[in-house]
């Protein structure tokens, strides 16, 4: 019975390293300590306005993507004032660097503010550690929606000993743009670790239960 168990335990610990792992996850419930750990803000937007550029949602405009379940604010945005009347917006977020070794999948979700005449684009896409829009590798352009909050996938191919930077660019007019909001953003890996190389939470799990086991043993 103890050697069935313990095999078990030992097949479950492997199991579990081969499960995608966790690169990023974010809910921007604090943007203030976002440049702390690792995030690059430039409001690169000609000439400048008086928004300093990506910063706490505000839930006057619409609450964030998992309210009720978290604080309405806790969300990032942009506005058409990171740009001076008659500028255009580039008003740049990337985030922390993340290994590209075994790829990424990474998913977010974008929203406009409601109101009619405005259109909120956003370019996002990936770099090789870079924090310029020029360098990305791969893009998408999109229109924020204004009717609730949307899901986008972004997926990255491998590439061995690389470090890259997932990064967002509020454009275009400001006279037409308003404002956009960025929530729920999740990175993780796009393969599975290599088989018999478990996490170290897995580790940790085994080493526990075959401890635990042992010591049943021996009390038995």
């Amino acid at each position: 019975m103890i050697k069935k168990l313990m095999a078990a335990l030992a097949f479950a610990s492997a199991m579990g390293g081969a499960q995608a792992a966790v690169l990023l996850t974010e809910d921007f419930e604090d943007v203030s300590a976002l440049p702390g750990q690792g995030w690059v803000f430039n409001n690169a937007s000609m000439p400048p306005g008086i928004a300093p550029g990506w910063v706490q949602g505000n839930p006057d405009v619409f609450p964030a993507q998992r309210f009720p379940a978290e604080p309405a604010n806790a969300y990032i945005a942009s506005s058409f004032e990171s740009a001076a009347p008659g500028g255009i917006l580039d008003d740049r977020l990337f985030t922390p660097l993340f290994s590209l070794t075994n790829g990424a999948i990474a998913t977010f979700y974008l929203r406009a503010g409601p109101e009619e005449g405005f259109s909120d684009i956003v370019i996002y896409g990936y770099t090789e550690g870079s924090t310029d829009p020029a360098d990305f590798i791969e893009s998408m352009v999109v229109t924020a929606p204004k009717d609730g909050w949307r899901q986008y996938t972004l997926t990255i191919n491998p590439l061995e000993g690389v470090m890259g930077r997932l990064g967002f660019v509020h454009t275009g007019p400001e006279a037409t743009s308003n404002y956009v909001g960025l929530d729920t953003l999740r990175i993780n890996t796009l393969r599975e670790p290599p088989a018999g190389v478990p996490e170290p939470a897995s580790l940790l799990i085994f080493g526990i239960g075959m401890a635990g086991l042992a010591a049943v043993r021996r009390r038995g």
